[in-house]
């Protein structure tokens, strides 16, 4: 029987070719990353964990959650080519829920925009007491959502209602 072997410098030249090949990509994807605004800080979560505070009534999801300096800092992507105050605010709420839930105030937090760039939101107190303040106004709009608006329309006005099957005051 006739053993098949394979040249020895052959076998040497793949193992290269594949470790440069592995090494390439690791590079690419460093890039890569970088462009994309992502920090080379360990993944905590990845929009996978609802944050809630039932002592603040507040909740939320943060995009990606990275371990920097051993600390949670939450990460808001958005596809805008600039920093809406909407986007701290929001990115606030999520400072405050990891303090709540973790005990650890993260000292500031990362938009990512669409095209790369990132800017740093620094956790201070007027920041929370701006994400505070927003709740506070949200909470009697929420509640009255819930209240019953008296109508008084015709019935033909009624027949032709979209809603018509959901309302508890239709008429005709």
């Amino acid at each position: 029987m006739r053993e098949l072997l394979i040249p020895l410098p052959w076998i040497g030249g793949m193992a290269v070719a594949v470790l440069v090949i592995g090494f390439l990509l690791i590079l690419s994807g460093r890039s890569i990353r970088r462009r994309r605004g992502l920090t080379k800080g360990r993944t905590l979560d990845l929009d996978g964990q609802t944050l809630f505070s039932a002592r603040l009534g507040l909740a939320g999801r943060p995009d990606r959650i990275v371990e920097e300096d051993g600390l949670p800092i939450p990460e808001e992507w958005k596809s805008s080519r600039r920093v809406h105050d909407s986007y701290r605010a929001q990115l606030g709420t999520y400072l405050i829920l990891i303090e709540e839930e973790t005990s650890i105030r993260p000292p500031h937090g990362y938009v990512v925009l669409g095209d790369g760039p990132r800017e740093k939101v620094k956790n201070t107190d007027e920041l929370r007491a701006r994400v505070l303040a927003i709740a506070d106004q949200i909470r009697p709009a929420k509640r009255q959502m819930a209240e019953i608006i008296q109508v008084r329309q015709p019935a033909a006005k009624c027949r032709g209602c979209g809603v018509r099957g959901a309302c508890s005051q239709r008429r005709g």
